[in-house]
């Protein structure tokens, strides 16, 4: 027994925590809510800058653009059909793929739904990269996405009026649902005609030869092609998230840290209490020959294990939103990582060991008489 008190031994922290379950179950379940608030919103902050770029990310490292360009979703850029040739004759080029882009509100159920109009040619690439049903649109047909499909009754086979056309929905596209903004695909000489621009295009997706780097491209367009801007990928998504996220940044940023400070303080309020409630067993265990060493030790242990025991239920308790969320309103996407978990593990260890550490420090340096008085 004495030697597993000068240890701080692993038997004593377990019967201490086993010896109230219902005390522990709260605790836990205290930190575990906090937890979860925290990775939701987190994750919802980043799900929303996936969303905006998820057309960008499955598009080739290089876009031109006219020139002065610096967005994707929310910049007027017409490009002139000579141009496609003229890009595609830059040293390093392998592909240059017109696109046509514009939003289109769409009236469903009485609601005005906004949509990105992705006009592509036929056997390239930049249209949907996934199809849950159907096929890739013809002239005068429309590919949407699946889940504003299921969300308004939309089905294969449909007529959806866009900009006052008729267009045959021939498939319904899946991981296209964009934020706030679902994709939408059709040809880009329908686009052209929809937006009564023929002979244009507003993006090229350029690829890249083999061993050529996007930055040496991107300078080789610019120099080559005069009235136009080539950037990379990542630079146009980053404008995008800026663009579309930055209006909601600020209120989520100031949830997200409310929702910390709350976790901080129920970590810490949880670890602080359940410490100072056992002040009487520590004392007993020092007056039997317990170490000051061995007491930080022991409530270091102790804490250790129930913030990682409560973040651990955050963890699943947040997983379970996100499960809940897709299935209620897959249209949102929380996206949660792995590092954001070990993020909030690890800060959830350090502030249960200052909660717990800084009364053990007091009971260490009390003499055990003094203690059973209190």
């Amino acid at each position: 027994m004495r030697r597993a008190l000068k240890q701080g031994g692993v038997p004593v922290a377990r019967r201490q925590l086993l010896s109230e379950p219902a005390k522990v179950a709260v605790a836990v379940l205290a930190v575990g809510a906090s937890v979860a608030l925290v990775l939701l919103l987190t994750g919802l902050r980043r799900g929303m800058g996936e969303q905006v770029t998820t057309y960008l990310r499955h598009q080739p490292p290089v876009l031109v653009g006219q020139e002065g360009t610096r967005n994707f979703l929310s910049q007027t850029s017409v490009l002139p059909e000579s141009d496609i040739a003229k890009v595609e004759g830059v040293p390093g080029v392998a592909e240059a793929a017109p696109v046509t882009q514009g939003y289109a509100m769409l009236a469903l159920h009485g609601k005005h739904i906004l949509t990105v109009l992705i006009g592509y040619e036929p056997g390239s690439f930049g249209g949907p990269w996934a199809l849950a049903e159907g096929r890739d649109p013809r002239d005068g047909e429309l590919v949407i996405d699946e889940t504003l499909a299921e969300e308004h009754g939309l089905k294969v086979g449909s007529l959806l009026d866009v900009r006052g056309a008729q267009l045959l929905i021939v498939g319904l596209s899946s991981g296209t649902s964009g934020f706030m903004t679902p994709l939408a695909f059709t040809t880009r000489t329908t686009a052209n005609q929809l937006n009564d621009q023929p002979k244009t295009a507003t993006f090229l997706l350029v690829k890249p030869q083999p061993g050529v780097a996007p930055a040496t491209l991107i300078s080789r367009v610019d120099v080559a092609v005069p009235g136009v801007s080539a950037l990379s990928r990542e630079t146009l998504a980053a404008h995008d998230r800026a663009a579309f996220v930055g209006a909601f940044s600020e209120p989520l940023t100031a949830m997200t840290t409310i929702a910390a400070s709350v976790a901080i303080l129920v970590i810490a309020t949880t670890i602080y209490s359940a410490t100072r409630d056992r002040s009487r067993e520590y004392a007993t265990l020092k007056a039997i020959g317990l170490t000051r060493a061995g007491l930080l030790r022991l409530v270091g242990l102790q804490s250790g294990v129930l913030a990682v025991a409560g973040t651990a239920l955050g963890v699943g308790f947040a997983i379970a939103g996100v499960r809940a969320v897709a299935a209620v309103a897959p249209k949102y996407l929380i996206a949660l990582t792995a590092r954001d978990a070990i993020a909030m593990t690890i800060a959830a260890v350090v502030f249960a060991l200052v909660a717990g550490l800084v009364p053990a420090r007091y009971l260490a340096n009390l003499d055990p008489a003094t203690a059973f008085q209190r």
